[in-house]
C-alpha cells in the first residue's frame, strides 16, 4: 500500500509540475550543471513566453496566400517584431551559448539587425532578408548534424525567434516565393530536435504490495538530468506510457517546444 501510495503523489506532483510549466515556456531545472545551466535564469521564460512558432505561421499564412494580407500581415509582422524589441537581449544570450561561432555570429547580427528593417531601403531589405533565410537554414543544418544533446537543446531555444524573423524580413521585402522551403528547414530542425532530446535512459518499474495487483510505470533520465515518470498503471491489462515519462524529463529542454510546433507547422501542408 504504502508503494502505490507513494506512486500516486509522485504522478500528482508530476501533473502539477508540467501544468505549471505549460508547453511553451520551459520551466526552470530543480537542479542543473554548468555545462547545461542555460546562459540567464530568466532567459528561457521572458524570451520563450511569446509564441513564436503561431505568429511565424500567421505569416506564413499570408506568403503561401500568393501574398495577400494587407493590414492583417502588418499586424502579424509588427507583432513579432514587438516580441523581438522586448526579449532581444534574452535571445542573444540564448545565441551565445551556440558552440559553433558561425553559427552564433549570423543568428545573433540577425536578431540585432532586425528591428531596423524599417529603416532599409528595397534593395538592402531583400539582400539582409536573404542573408537572414541563409542563417536560419544554416542552423537548422546545425541541428540536424550536431550529436551532442547540450548543442541541440542550445540551438532549439532560438529555432523559434529566428525563422520568425525570416518570415517577417521576407514578407517585408514581398518574398513569396520559397515559403513552404523555409517552412520544411524549420520542421526538419524541430524534428531534429525532438529525436535528439528523447531520453534514451528509461525503465519500466514495476512494484506489488501484499495482496494487491503490481504497479507498472516508466522513468526516464533527461541528458541534463532531470527525471520523470509515467502514470502508473495497475494490473497486467495496460501497460504504462513511456511517452509521458520522456515528455516529463525533458520538461527543462527546448523539446516540449519543439514538439507542440511541429503539429502546427506542418498542418500548413508544405
Amino acid at each position: 500500500m504504502r508503494t502505490r501510495l507513494l506512486n500516486s503523489l509522485a504522478a500528482a506532483g508530476l501533473a502539477v509540475s508540467i501544468a505549471v510549466a505549460g508547453t511553451g515556456v520551459p520551466a526552470q531545472a530543480a537542479a542543473t550543471t554548468s555545462e547545461t545551466k542555460r546562459p540567464t535564469e530568466t532567459a528561457a521564460v521572458q524570451a520563450f513566453a511569446f509564441d513564436w512558432v503561431s505568429a511565424a505561421i500567421a505569416v506564413a499564412g499570408y506568403l503561401l496566400n500568393d501574398g495577400g494580407g494587407g493590414a492583417n500581415l502588418d499586424a502579424a509582422i509588427r507583432e513579432i517584431k514587438t516580441a523581438i524589441a522586448q526579449s532581444r537581449t534574452e535571445i542573444i544570450a540564448q545565441i551565445d551559448a551556440i558552440a559553433a561561432a558561425e553559427v552564433e555570429g549570423c543568428l545573433e547580427a540577425h536578431t540585432i539587425e532586425f528591428l531596423n528593417i524599417d529603416f532599409m531601403d528595397e534593395y538592402t531589405l531583400r539582400a539582409w532578408a536573404q542573408n537572414a533565410t541563409s542563417c536560419a537554414t544554416q542552423a537548422s543544418a546545425f541541428a540536424n548534424a550536431v550529436q551532442s544533446p547540450q548543442a541541440v537543446d542550445k540551438i532549439g531555444f532560438v529555432i523559434g525567434p529566428i525563422f520568425a524573423i525570416v518570415l517577417a524580413a521576407r514578407a517585408q521585402a514581398g518574398f513569396v516565393n520559397g515559403t513552404d522551403l523555409v517552412l520544411r528547414s524549420q520542421i526538419r530542425a524541430y524534428e531534429a530536435v525532438v529525436a535528439k532530446l528523447t531520453p534514451t535512459d528509461c525503465v519500466k518499474k514495476r512494484a506489488r504490495d501484499p495482496g494487491y495487483p503490481v504497479d507498472k510505470w516508466w522513468e526516464c533520465t533527461a541528458y541534463n538530468g532531470d527525471k520523470g515518470s509515467s502514470d502508473w498503471v495497475t494490473g497486467n491489462l495496460r501497460e504504462p506510457d513511456r511517452t509521458q515519462a520522456e515528455d516529463r524529463a525533458t520538461r527543462n529542454t527546448s523539446r516540449p517546444t519543439a514538439k507542440t510546433a511541429l503539429p502546427q507547422l506542418r498542418a500548413l501542408g508544405v
